[in-house]
């Protein structure tokens, strides 16, 4: 089955104070047809933030990108890693819903700021395990 194809980076560094950190993704479109961005959140007990709505975002097109922005809650040690954190996105591609999950391994860099390395992306349609 064909999947959207959607990228998502940790976009600059963090800004904030420990528990209360403004992350940016970058999100980007590498398929060959729209993707409409639903709802984007960070389920992680370390590295969490809660759901955002995307509704009003408009379609990314081929190649487009979007900036998604979060206030995470993230205080660890630097150099302490938090493994399997997601970022999760739900998309509408080609008229059906899909969950694009994006596996996460997060550092704190000096300062304490978190540095997110993007490990694997898999995308599943809404239902397939219905």
């Amino acid at each position: 089955m064909a999947s959207p194809s959607i990228s998502v980076l940790q976009a600059g560094r963090a800004s904030g104070e420990p528990g209360a950190w403004q992350v940016a993704f970058e999100v980007r479109n590498a398929g060959g047809e729209p993707v409409d961005l639903l709802e984007a959140w960070l389920p992680h007990g370390r590295f969490r933030a809660e759901a955002v709505l995307l509704t009003t975002q408009p379609p990314l097109a081929s190649g487009a990108s979007a900036r998604l922005e979060f206030i995470v809650g993230f205080d660890e040690p630097p150099g302490e890693p938090v493994e399997n954190a997601f970022v999760i996105l739900r998309v509408r591609w080609q008229g059906r819903e899909w969950r694009v999950l994006t596996r996460l391994t997060v550092t704190a860099d000096a300062d304490g700021s978190p540095v997110a390395s993007t490990e694997l992306i898999t995308f599943h349609p809404v239902g397939f395990s219905r």
